[in-house]
């Protein structure tokens, strides 16, 4: 009988063990998706942020041409629109029915910036849209950008509220993004894009297609960091909790260009390749 009751025990502690296990492991094989679409939409928010202040920039240099070298977005397809004589100034990116930037992504629709001034050091400005669409995902919702210090060192401050929607193709669905960041801009070359570099630390709420809810926490220690030569997020750390009352942390890297990241949930790490 002691036998039988000992060997049970033994069963037991292993099959305890065993779920103990695949529940760490489905709990970093849950963050996958989660870790990967957010990512995703950071991305396009950070794009769409540079895109935009490219169409400024092109507007407010008289003489410029359309495109330049200089730019890594914008080509000639979209058409850009300025009106300085309304209150607030308004620039309209309009992409037709489909234009692909010097980036090689497909975009269609408007994108809308309204600002107090477009020439001011410190400014406000919003962006909406009209029907736009990046490489098949829509993106709704209103983004406030609010310009506190324009430095003489080619860096610039400014605090982002985003409140938007990001419908993904296929199966993809509908996510909600609102959040709260500061971004520090580093522009290295004068009228050289694609050498700037963004900063951004903040919190961001993000409700994926199946209604959970994720609090990512980014450190101004330890900020995101966006290449705009490589479109990717190549360092920083985020601290994710979920609705479910999952906690886990995304190192995105030390600074190098690839799509790796790695998760850590309690003693559980896992190295990830982002699309």
């Amino acid at each position: 009988m002691m036998k039988i009751l000992s060997s049970l025990f033994v069963t037991g502690l292993t099959i305890a063990a065993l779920v103990s296990c695949q529940k760490e492991d489905t709990t970093l094989e849950d963050a996958l998706p989660v870790v990967e679409q957010e990512t995703i939409a950071e991305e396009t928010l950070l794009e769409l942020d540079a895109l935009a202040d490219e169409a400024v920039n092109l507007k407010l240099n008289e003489g410029k041409s359309a495109v330049t070298e200089g730019d890594f977005y914008l080509s000639s397809c979209s058409v850009i629109t300025i009106d300085n004589t309304s209150d607030p100034k308004v620039i309209t990116i309009d992409f037709g029915t489909g234009c692909t930037g010097k980036d090689g992504k497909l975009r269609s629709g408007k994108i809308i910036i309204t600002a107090t001034s477009f020439v001011d050091a410190t400014s406000e400005r919003i962006k909406t849209f009209e029907d736009f669409y990046v490489d098949g995902k829509k993106v709704e919702g209103v983004v406030n950008k609010t310009i506190t210090i324009d430095r003489e060192d080619r860096s610039r401050v400014a605090e982002i509220l985003e409140d938007i929607t990001i419908t993904f193709p296929g199966e993809g669905g509908t996510a909600s993004r609102v959040a709260s960041l500061t971004r520090e801009y580093r522009f290295e070359l004068p009228g050289v894009l694609r050498d700037n570099i963004v900063t951004s630390y903040g919190t961001v709420e993000f409700t994926r297609v199946n209604g959970l809810k994720v609090t990512k926490t980014i450190s101004e220690s330890d900020p995101l960091v966006f290449k705009t030569s490589c479109h990717r997020i190549v360092s920083g750390v985020v601290t994710v909790t979920t609705s479910d009352n999952r906690t886990w942390t995304v190192d995105y890297g030390d600074g190098t260009c690839d799509n790796l990241a790695t998760i850590t949930s309690g003693d559980k790490t896992r190295i990830i390749r982002l699309r």
